[in-house]
Parts: structure tokens; C-alpha cells; sequence
């Protein structure tokens, strides 16, 4: 069973009208576990219907000072409730069973800058990360981007930790605004290493403008906080586990490992967004379609993996080794 531990929530943020902070301490005082930026924790959060929601969130306070954990938290009205839940019922004095911390989106170390963007809610860990560099007195650069300035949580803050480093791009939701990705990419300094979170489609972008700019896959660095939307053309399939020979079905709007979980078949994994690879598994049949950002060409055509948390059947079933 997963390590796990007991906060309590020590104060609540308003800092925007939709995202709350959280300070979470040891109930006793004591020391937090060690973290470094860019880490998560997930949180137990029991819902209205008595439920309990697991839900990821990134770090926002300094590894320097093991007191609390700060995270932001996004309230998704259009979400599954586990934000809203947060937002709602989620006060002073209140316990909450946590993760140790995990990281799958560390600092690179003795990068000769570090190309920060961030799109929303993705600021909390690239906080956390602007509080190292700017401690480590390292270059980098910030791009924080938004709607609107009253869009823009933890920002006094940010302002003075990044200073004229920090730029805050308001495109008022009009995608004409976006900032340009091309020309950050193109004109950052050589052998930079770029981190990006921000909703899917930011991600995505930063992504593909890396290519078009040929930086090196391994110095383009993400972090999706949420798992991808069902495609319209997914369907239903099956899949068939070699080891035990049980045949589990998959809904059109379900992944493979929540379908595994759902018949009490437990893989390694833990990000439940393709980043990580903990979940890579061996196709022993089947006509895979790849939705993952971690596996190399390599993996995927000579060695058969796939992750079962995002990719899915393009045709047919699929037999896996499990």
C-alpha cells in the first residue's frame, strides 16, 4: 500500500475568485517530508456523496522550508466535484489524508537558463521552482499566462520573487492573443531547458513548438493536471490479460488502467496522464493508438509497450502482458 500521511490545513488563500490556496502542516508541528520544486501530492477528498475523490496537486512553497505545503487549487464547475468539494468543504482545522510527496517534473540541474511558461492554475509548481532559481540566483525567465489580471493567483508574490524576469501575458480569452511560442523558443538562450504547465492545449503547443524549433525532446519539460478528455471516435473495446486470461472490457469514455482497477487488476502506475511511464505494459496483440508523452519510438515499435492510462485500441482488442 502507498506510503500516505495526515495534514492539516492550517489556512485557506482567496487568491482568486476561482483558486484557493491551501497551507497543509503536520498536525503535531513537525516537519514535512522533504520535496523538491515541481513536486505533487495526492489528496483524499470526500465528496458529498460520501465518496472519495483522489485528485493531484502541485506544490507551491519553497523545499527550503519544510513548515507546510502551499497548493492551488482550481474550482472546476464543470469538473468530476473533487475541486469543488475542496472549495466548499475544505477549511481551517481540516484533516486530509495526502501522498508523500512525488515528482515527475524536477528541475533539470546547471541549466543555463530556464524557460518557465505557465498557463492559469499551472503556476503552483513553476512557483515553487521561481522560489529555487531565484534563491540559486540561476537565469530564467517566466511567462505567466491568463485571461485577465484578476486571473493571475499568487502574483504579488511572484512579482517580487521574479521581478523584471516575470511576464505576465493577459490574452482576455481570444486565442489571436496567445503569446508567441515560436519566438519564445526561437529567441530563448542556447541549451535552455523549457517547463511548461497549463491547461492541455498550452501544453500541447509548447510541445509541437518545440519541434518546429528543434530543441532536443529531453529539454522540453511538461506537466499536464488533468487526464485528456474521451476523443468523439473512441469506442469500447476489450482487452485480453495473457497471465491470467481474464478479458476486461473498456468503455469509450474510460482508460484502459481505470478499467483494470475497476475489475480489481492493480498495474504499476501514477500519473494517469501519460508523463511518467510507470504504467508501460507490453502489447502482445493488437493495433495500438498512442496518446502518451513519455514512450520513444523505440518502445512503442520494437519493444510493444504502451501506457495504459491514455492509449488506447485503434481497432479490435488488445492482448496485454498481465
Amino acid at each position: 500500500m502507498e506510503a500516505s500521511q495526515q495534514l492539516v490545513v492550517s489556512k485557506v488563500i482567496h487568491a482568486t475568485p476561482r483558486i484557493r490556496g491551501f497551507v497543509l502542516r503536520h498536525p503535531e508541528g513537525k516537519p514535512l517530508p522533504a520535496f523538491e520544486a515541481g513536486a505533487h501530492l495526492d489528496v483524499s477528498i470526500p465528496l458529498a456523496s460520501g465518496e472519495i475523490a483522489l485528485r493531484s496537486y502541485s506544490i507551491a512553497s519553497s523545499p527550503a522550508d519544510r513548515s507546510h505545503y502551499l497548493l492551488g487549487v482550481l474550482r472546476e464547475d464543470a469538473g468530476k466535484g473533487g475541486s469543488a468539494a475542496m472549495h466548499a468543504h475544505v477549511g481551517v482545522g481540516r484533516l486530509l489524508t495526502c501522498s508523500l510527496p512525488k515528482n515527475h517534473f524536477a528541475l533539470a540541474p546547471q541549466s543555463p537558463h530556464y524557460l518557465l511558461i505557465a498557463g492559469g492554475i499551472g503556476i503552483t509548481p513553476l512557483l515553487s521552482m521561481v522560489r529555487v532559481l531565484a534563491s540559486a540566483k540561476s537565469d530564467f525567465s517566466l511567462y505567466y499566462c491568463v485571461r485577465n489580471g484578476e486571473d493571475a493567483a499568487f502574483l504579488d508574490e511572484i512579482e517580487h520573487l521574479a521581478g523584471c524576469r516575470l511576464t505576465l501575458h493577459c490574452d482576455g480569452g481570444d486565442p489571436s492573443r496567445s503569446v508567441d511560442l515560436d519566438a519564445l523558443l526561437r529567441d530563448a538562450p542556447p541549451r535552455a531547458d523549457v517547463y511548461v504547465c497549463g491547461p492541455r492545449g498550452l501544453n500541447e503547443a509548447v510541445i509541437e513548438a518545440g519541434k518546429r524549433a528543434n530543441w532536443p525532446p529531453q529539454r522540453v519539460h511538461f506537466e499536464f493536471f488533468a487526464t485528456a478528455a474521451p476523443a468523439a471516435s473512441d469506442s469500447a473495446f476489450r482487452v485480453v490479460l495473457q497471465q491470467s486470461g481474464q478479458t476486461v472490457d473498456v468503455a469509450r469514455d474510460e482508460s484502459i488502467l481505470d478499467a483494470l482497477l475497476r475489475h480489481n487488476v492493480e498495474p504499476l502506475y501514477d500519473c494517469k496522464r501519460g508523463e511518467c511511464g510507470l504504467c508501460a505494459t507490453t502489447v502482445i496483440e493488437g493495433d495500438v493508438e498512442h496518446r502518451d508523452y513519455v514512450l520513444s519510438p523505440e518502445d512503442r515499435n520494437e519493444r510493444n509497450l504502451m501506457c495504459v492510462c491514455v492509449s488506447r485500441s485503434k481497432r479490435g482488442d488488445l492482448i496485454l502482458d498481465l
